[in-house]
């Protein structure tokens, strides 16, 4: 069971008790609350993330010890694993030398096109004026591909990009300034004569996000058939051309989002649209 109160500071407890299964896996507790609102917690983010303290038997005091970024009573990291749960860091240029040595490939990252929507520091969302390259997330999740959920820990702590060094959730200041640099782009872990970089080109000038906002404004103008028609060409010829390289170039399909940026089939929904597959073409939908 679990019971929410308010001490005379004004700060919230929970008193729980558990039972833990030893082939749960991850271990996880349920908790019910006095509303009837319940939920899951894995066991491992409640050693981390809560202050516990015995005060009966089977019976654990929990204070939220996951403080909110700038509390300066927080001074060193408690692994509750939050900001690798959010996503994978932008890279920046000082980063690039993590792919030279091999420990970062292509496959590895997705690439954020300049007029495409992301979750800007203060967890609001920003229209990007310049293109970023991210390390990609694992099974669907926004969780970065090299968080360790067993261990709540990152496989590669010790040569952690930029931004991952910097972040101190307690304190933004340092992650504020290397956000500040300039960010990690294609052309530098593409070679010059690469003729990729050419197809690079072509893809920007016809799926241009630009090119797509102006056609999903022109939905509400009169003549909106000719700007459904403009987004369907985009997203048919965005969607041919990958398997299309993977086929006729032998290139790896991991890396297209690295090359050509996330599917616009995906990212249409920023603009409250949707798609359905219809045959080899799309049909467009509300999001």
């Amino acid at each position: 069971f679990a019971r929410g109160d308010k001490r005379n500071d004004g700060s919230t407890f929970v008193l729980l008790s558990f039972r833990v299964w030893r082939k749960s896996r991850p271990p996880a507790v349920r908790v019910v609350v006095d509303s009837g609102a319940c939920f899951s917690l894995d066991l491992r983010v409640v050693v981390s993330r809560f202050h516990m303290s015995a005060i009966g038997d089977g019976v654990v005091e929990m204070k939220d010890a996951l403080l909110q970024p700038g509390d300066a009573s927080r001074t060193h990291c408690i692994r509750c694993g939050t900001c690798c749960m959010k996503g994978g860091p932008t890279l920046h240029k000082e980063d690039a030398v993590l792919f030279s040595i091999g420990l970062l490939k292509k496959a590895d990252v997705y690439t954020l096109r300049r007029g495409e929507v992301a979750r800007n520091i203060d967890d609001t969302l920003m229209v990007i004026e310049r293109e970023m390259i991210k390390i990609k997330g694992q099974g669907g999740s926004w969780s970065c591909m090299f968080y360790d959920d067993d261990e709540n820990a990152c496989r590669i702590y010790e040569a952690r990009p930029a931004e991952c060094r910097a972040l101190q959730c307690w304190n933004l200041q340092g992650l504020r300034e290397v956000m500040t640099r300039p960010c990690l782009q294609r052309t530098d872990l593409i070679d010059p004569g690469d003729g990729v970089l050419r197809i690079i080109e072509a893809h920007e000038e016809k799926c241009a996000y630009a090119i797509l906002d102006a056609a999903v404004k022109g939905l509400q103008e009169a003549g909106s058939d000719e700007a459904a028609g403009k987004i369907l060409d985009l997203l048919q010829y965005d969607d041919y051309l990958r398997p299309f390289l993977a086929e006729k170039l032998g290139m790896d399909p991991g890396v297209m989002d690295f090359f050509f940026g996330r599917p616009l089939k995906d990212t249409i929904r920023m603009h409250g649209l949707g798609v359905k597959k219809d045959g080899d073409g799309f049909l467009l939908t509300k999001a």
